[in-house]
């Protein structure tokens, strides 16, 4: 009884170690204020004692004026490496920001294709001392947002026609959808994705074909579609 009882303890205090243990990596959006504008820093840190190579950040600034739904947005994209116990600032931001304006900016840090941080905040009557909150989930208002991180023409007209395409449909999906685009070594086609949620939605090889893009376009929106159909009834099924 007695060594069970001192198994049941170490058992117990491994435990809650485990589960108080800091995250490897920890992303911070710091702000300061400067007149009319704010100052955005994009602070990633590495808590791991190994080396976390090409790893990719997404920083997303949303502003809008009083309570109008239509946001004026900013997004960028980028590759970074981190040493062991680093704390560095992957990018920087400055926005003007007028008393009647709300500011949102989520920052998220990606290895491949997991998200593995992420760090949101809110803005609003900067002509007090900045009054900050930070956002819940509830409150990430980014219905209908697409973002792009294109490097080409073929890339920039793909995204073209998928945003008129989607626009005029009348969906406005809840989650961020993400097309993103590397161009091939020879120069001539490139390879495109979208992506909803962190998963992979659709993939192919881009070529300057117009005809190929807007059917691409079309039939990727389509699979959207049937993924955030699917979504639905799994949580529904679920809850």
């Amino acid at each position: 009884m007695k060594y069970s009882f001192i198994y049941f303890i170490l058992l117990f205090s491994l435990g809650t170690l485990y589960s108080q243990e800091a995250p490897k990596l920890r992303a911070n959006i710091n702000i300061y204020r400067h007149d009319i504008y704010v100052n955005i820093e994009a602070v990633v840190e590495n808590n791991d004692h190994i080396f976390n190579n090409k790893l990719n950040y997404i920083l997303l600034s949303l502003k809008r004026k009083g309570t109008s739904n239509n946001y004026q947005k900013d997004n960028r994209f980028g590759e970074f490496s981190l040493f062991p116990n680093e704390k560095k600032i992957i990018t920087t931001l400055k926005l003007n920001i007028e008393k009647d304006q709300e500011l949102k900016i989520y920052l998220f840090i990606k290895n491949k294709d997991q998200l593995i941080a992420q760090d949101s905040i809110k803005i609003n009557e900067i002509n007090k001392m900045l009054k900050t909150s930070s956002l819940r989930e509830t409150e990430i208002e980014i219905k209908g947002l697409v973002i792009e991180n294109v490097k080409t023409k073929m890339g920039r007209d793909f995204y073209d026609f998928f945003y008129q395409k989607y626009n005029s449909s009348g969906a406005k999906y809840s989650s961020i959808i993400q097309i993103n685009e590397k161009p091939s070594l020879g120069g001539r086609g490139s390879l495109v994705t979208v992506e909803m949620d962190n998963d992979k939605i659709f993939e192919f090889q881009a070529r300057p074909d117009e005809e190929l893009l807007r059917n691409a376009a079309v039939y990727s929106l389509k699979l959207i579609e049937n993924y955030s159909k699917n979504k639905k009834t799994i949580k529904k099924n679920l809850y």
